[in-house]
């Protein structure tokens, strides 16, 4: 028996049905990439990409490391080896044969795997956090209006300008530093002019 071409009619119920062999099937209406994807702006639950958001996350993980489903390749290859201080876990991150280097899970890995390991000294962490994030979330806004259309300032050398600018440098040893002094000469650049602003 061949298949026959559906002649498909709207129920009404949000679902259509053919009208030669009776086939019911689920339809949403009016659905496209403008009311259904990222380009969506009137619902309150969608939104797209915040780099406020991914800035405080960083600096969550930064605050309270806590291992990640997204951390276990990372720490499955560093149980493997025997590390005396975070210098050779950095190391061995760095040098990993993994695509996913973990850069901002440096904290977490040395509290689980450096013998010397010890927390640091810190205030409330909670209001350094809504601190940290409000002041980045400043910074981004200007940045919006002065260099309009440039890539934004990588997130880690803002964690450490930030860390710095508000004396909580006790966590830089678990931040990744930039090694292109042409990019940190440039991102300086920028926070300058942007000092004018904040």
């Amino acid at each position: 028996m061949q298949e026959h071409e559906h002649d498909f009619f709207d129920s009404g119920r949000s679902t259509q049905i053919c009208r030669i062999c009776g086939t019911e099937e689920f339809r949403m209406k009016n659905c496209c990439w403008d009311n259904c994807g990222f380009a969506m702006r009137h619902s309150p639950f969608l939104s797209g990409y915040s780099r406020t958001k991914r800035f405080k996350g960083m600096m969550e993980a930064l605050f309270w490391p806590t291992p990640g489903n997204c951390d276990s390749l990372m720490l499955e290859y560093l149980y493997t080896q025997k590390f005396n201080n975070r210098k050779e876990i950095i190391s061995a991150i760095t040098t990993a044969p993994l695509k996913d280097k973990r850069f901002g899970s440096i904290h977490m890995f040395c509290r689980v795997l450096d013998p010397e390991y010890m927390e640091p000294v810190h205030g409330c962490l909670s209001r350094m956090l809504q601190r940290i994030v409000s002041r980045f979330s400043t910074i981004e806004g200007r940045f919006k209006q002065i260099f309009v259309g440039e890539p934004f300032i990588n997130y880690t050398y803002m964690m450490r300008h930030l860390l710095t600018k508000l004396h909580f440098t006790q966590y830089l040893i678990y931040v990744k530093q930039l090694k292109c002094e042409k990019r940190k000469k440039r991102y300086n650049a920028m926070l300058v002019q942007l000092r004018l602003h904040y």
